[in-house]
């Protein structure tokens, strides 16, 4: 018997044993570490100023061993001076070293034993001292925090890490600092946008370029401040919404470097993966560089190396892709895990950034993507009427390739000290090309058939963009005036064949057949220009006036020709007027927003109105030409308070040219399209609310998010079914849609000593009430999504890493009338994973992730679950070099499925995946690139 055909029981039972040896590992480990904990002492006190008597907060109180001076731990005072340090070990002398800017150290040598666990020092009066620390301290001695004036500084030798370790990976120890699974960085729960080394910018702007690529054994000192840029443009700011700017300073004699890996793998079933990332930097200036290539339906690097070292974060995005298998698509380049099926992947570039003596900033890239992939798959549709049930079984097969360059820049110009120009260039190329066969069935409820077709297309086209960003910052001496301009260009040309020849068989009342075999050429231009002009004026300490002017103006240039083939040459060059029309759209859009700001204490308040006037005009080639034009006022509002915010606004949405497009859109003989060049824009009033919160003392975060929003003239698809099973649609306007999303959660960290435990949950709730139109019957349906999610992680000593997640959701539709049936659907999803360290250079890691679809079609699988696995060598100096065996879908599931409610049906789809493989790969770190080996890089929790 095969695997992939056990039951769901089965499937669910494995995982259920996987995560209780998982829970009896963290109990093996866990209760000892805190039955050892129970047994240590602990040192408190009160710190004054000698001279004023006042309490001295924010001094640093560290334990050392009396013998050699090793730091066991340290704790800060708190606002009114008092500290306690818990943890301490018995019967070794031990001694504190309390120490503050300003001050003189104060030393003194203790003993706790189990008959006196703990020790008061009672009031300790700090004396008043000019001498800087490093004259009065000895090395061993440096304290592992000090605070000079609004600056709070790490000593970074005082904080150990792996031989492999990233400033990441050192930022993670650092009290009262988080690192999310995205790299980003909070600081007592303020976020932390930008990082300097040794005061100047690292390979850009980006903070995540420095924590992911520098070792951490190159950095002597972590200082921590507020971002005074961002003071200077809002001196308002909430104190927990100004951002941090952290500044690494690097031990001596380290300037230019180089850090980076390279990689590859063989394995069986001829699967394959190389790759590697190289950068170079002295002083101000980097190159970066990076390549890959694998067939292994995942992305060569992971979007945060792509963001950062690729580049994109300076040169900007017009557009980002990713799907929930790690695949990624930046401003239409692949790099790989991108679509469905089985894909090989490849990819790569070059990135320079530097900046002159004079402060010019100044980034090139040049980046290509290339992929090729082979999807087989099962669609089962069910679509459920008022007294009868169509079934659609669709099996397609298709090939594609697609290949995409990218030349982009950016200049930036800082044209006085409060002045900013920066440009950002970019031009794109890209071609595609697809081979599919679509075959598709369709039943009655009572079994009879239909109809069915067989599809054969193929897609073929080459695109060519370029476009510019302009930007304008002008602070002003008086605090809070402030002039701002943003300008974006973009021009997209696209060329597309696509070629379709469909034999197509309809059995009621009699059988008859069809063929189609036509050419749809589409030329499609369009031209952008985006341009914001905003102005801030103080008119006392409490209110400010805002005025935004938005202009934008749009050309959008769509012909469509479609040639029918010569039964005798095959050419195809007879044009169908009915099926073929040329669609140029221009247009302006203008807003105008004005408002005032009010700051009350904690409170900021910012209403105003939003004068919006939208000219369009239509010209078709066919039909006489449509004017739009239409003028709105609106108000909106944004309210901030500590770290709840509350916006409401109202937007428009215009139809896309493709839904104006009066040409029927017959490539798939049973899903035939309209356009409706009648269509309004869309007018969505939008109310959000947001709170997030971190309680640095208990490490908790929380946050909650609403957010809802009613459309009045939305673009609804109305539908037709004929006896056959030949649906037809056309895009029409419709008011009432509106829909409510809302999620909460928080997640809570534990540390005891080496070791880190973190639990979370949160909840996703929505709501969407639309309409759904068919065969003349409409009918507002109303659907509940529920989505809890639970999760935990264990580190002890990056011996073992556990991890378990848990993710349940159930969706349910109901209709207004009895035209349609209720649908509900259930899927449960888990992971839970596994990392050893021991023995010494050796770690072995497992994955365990199970998917369950309730109620899925006759013939298509309800469950599936994929076991990966691996062991890794280190060797070399500092583990720099790796050696991976690792095994992929240790129970040959091969396939991938999900499960969706649309309208008034409910779609399954089954796709097939890479069959069971074994991979052998190696890597090598320059420079220790790879950090704490094992596991997922980009976790969801934060150690």
């Amino acid at each position: 018997m095969q695997i992939s055909c056990l039951p769901a029981f089965k499937l669910n039972l494995f995982s259920m044993k996987y995560m209780l040896l998982s829970v009896l590992f963290l109990f093996l480990f866990f209760i000892p570490e805190m039955k050892a904990q129970s047994q240590k002492g602990e040192l408190k006190g009160l710190l004054l100023d000698e001279a004023t008597k006042g309490a001295l907060p924010y001094a640093t109180v560290a334990v050392y061993t009396a013998a050699d001076t090793v730091m066991v731990t340290y704790r800060m005072s708190d606002e009114k001076g008092s500290f306690r340090v818990p943890g301490l070990p018995l019967d070794q002398q031990l001694r504190v070293v309390i120490t503050m800017m300003g001050f003189k150290v104060y030393r003194k040598e203790f003993k706790l034993t189990p008959e006196q666990a703990s020790l008061d020092l009672g009031v300790i009066n700090m004396e008043q001292s000019s001498n800087l620390l490093n004259e009065v301290l000895i090395v061993a001695e440096i304290p592992p925090v000090l605070v000079r004036n609004d600056t709070l500084e790490f000593n970074a030798s005082s904080f150990k890490t792996l031989p492999t370790a990233l400033v990441e990976d050192l930022l993670r120890k650092l009290p009262g600092v988080t690192v999310d699974q995205e790299g980003n960085i909070m600081v007592n729960g303020k976020s932390v946008q930008k990082i300097l080394v040794d005061g100047k910018e690292f390979f850009g702007s980006d903070p995540k370029i420095a924590t992911r690529n520098l070792p951490a054994n190159v950095i002597d000192k972590v200082q921590v401040m507020n971002d005074p840029e961002a003071l200077r443009r809002d001196p308002d700011m909430p104190y927990m919404e100004i951002p941090q700017v952290i500044n690494l300073t690097f031990k001596k004699g380290i300037k230019k470097g180089l850090f980076g890996k390279v990689y590859g793998g063989a394995g069986t079933k001829e699967r394959y993966e190389v790759g590697g990332i190289v950068n170079m930097f002295r002083d101000t200036s980097q190159v970066s560089i990076i390549g890959f290539s694998n067939n292994l339906n995942r992305a060569g690097f992971d979007f945060a190396d792509i963001r950062r070292i690729g580049g994109f974060a300076r040169s900007g995005f017009n557009s980002i892709g990713m799907n929930t298998n790690g695949g990624i698509s930046v401003n239409g380049i692949s790099f790989g895990g991108m679509g469905q099926g089985i894909q090989q992947s490849s990819g790569g570039g070059a990135n320079f950034n530097t900046v002159t003596k004079r402060g010019t900033k100044i980034n090139l890239q040049y980046f290509f993507g290339d992929s090729r992939e082979d999807l087989n798959q099962v669609v089962n549709s069910e679509q459920f009427l008022k007294s009868d049930t169509l079934n659609s079984r669709r099996n397609r097969q298709q090939i594609s390739r697609s290949e995409s360059h990218r030349i982009g820049g950016k200049i930036e110009w800082k044209l006085g000290p409060l002045t900013t120009l920066s440009i950002n260039p970019s031009v794109q190329f890209s071609y595609q090309n697809a081979n599919q066969n679509v075959y598709t069935n369709t039943f009655r409820n009572n079994g009879n058939r239909l109809n069915e077709s067989t599809n054969e297309e193929n897609i073929s086209g080459e695109g060519m963009g370029f476009g510019n960003i302009l930007s304008f910052e002008r602070n002003f001496e008086k605090k809070g005036r402030r002039l701002s301009l943003f300008s974006r260009m973009n021009q997209y040309a696209l060329l597309q064949d696509q070629i379709n020849e469909a034999e197509n068989i309809f059995y009621q009342p009699d059988p008859t057949a069809t063929l189609l075999d036509q050419l749809r050429d589409t030329d499609q231009n369009d031209f952008e220009v985006y341009n914001t002009l905003s102005y801030t004026e103080p008119l006392n300490k409490a209110v400010s006036a805002t005025f935004t002017l938005n202009s934008e103006y749009f050309n959008n240039d769509n012909v469509l020709a479609t040639y029918l083939a010569d039964p005798e040459t095959g050419e195809y060059d007879t044009i169908v007027p009915g099926l073929s029309n040329g669609l140029d759209r221009s247009g302006w859009r203008n807003y105008l927003t004005s408002g005032l700001r009010w700051k009350i204490k904690d409170v900021t308040l910012q209403p105003g109105l939003r004068f919006t006037a939208l000219n369009i005009n239509n010209r078709f080639q066919i039909i006489p030409d449509i004017k739009q034009n239409y003028f709105y006022v609106f108000p909106n509002l944004n309210v901030d308070w500590k770290q709840f915010n509350l916006s409401y606004n109202v937007n428009l949405q215009e139809p896309m040219a493709t839904q104006l497009q009066p040409v029927v859109d017959n490539t798939n003989p049973l899903f035939i399209s309209y356009g409706n060049p009648s269509l309004k824009p869309t007018v969505a009033n939008t109310l959000s609310m947001n709170y997030r919160k971190f309680d640095n003392k208990k490490s908790i975060n929380y946050n909650a998010n609403v957010y809802g929003t009613v459309r009045n003239n939305f673009i609804t698809r109305a539908r037709t079914i004929d006896e056959n099973g030949v649906q037809t649609s056309r895009p029409v306007n419709t008011d009432g849609n509106w829909m409510l999303n809302g999620s909460g959660g928080l997640m809570k960290d534990f540390k005891y000593d080496k070791n880190k435990f973190s639990i979370g949950a949160n909840m996703l709730v929505s709501y969407d009430r639309s309409l759904v139109l068919l065969n003349g019957s409409q009918s507002f349906s109303q659907s509940w999504s529920f989505r809890p999610r639970m999760e935990g992680r264990v580190n002890l000593d990056d011996k073992l890493e556990l991890s378990q997640s848990f993710d349940v959701s159930h969706r349910r539709s109901t209709y207004e009338n009895n035209a349609f049936n209720d649908l509900s659907i259930s899927t449960r999803t888990s992971r839970s994973e596994i990392v050893v360290r021991m023995p010494k250079r050796i770690v072995w890691e497992a994955t365990f992730d199970y998917w369950y679809n309730s109620n899925v079609a006759p013939g298509l699988q309800n469950s599936y679950g994929r076991l990966n696995a691996g062991v890794i060598f280190l060797f070399m100096k500092d583990d720099r070099a790796q050696l991976k065996l690792s095994v992929y879908d240790l129970l040959d599931q091969n396939i991938s499925a999900n499960r969706l409610i649309r309208e008034n049906l409910i779609e399954d789809y089954q796709t097939e995946m890479l069959t069971r493989h074994g991979m052998l790969t190696f890597t090598y770190n320059i420079r220790n690139f790879g950090g704490k080996v094992g596991g997922r890089q980009n976790s969801l929790f934060r150690f």
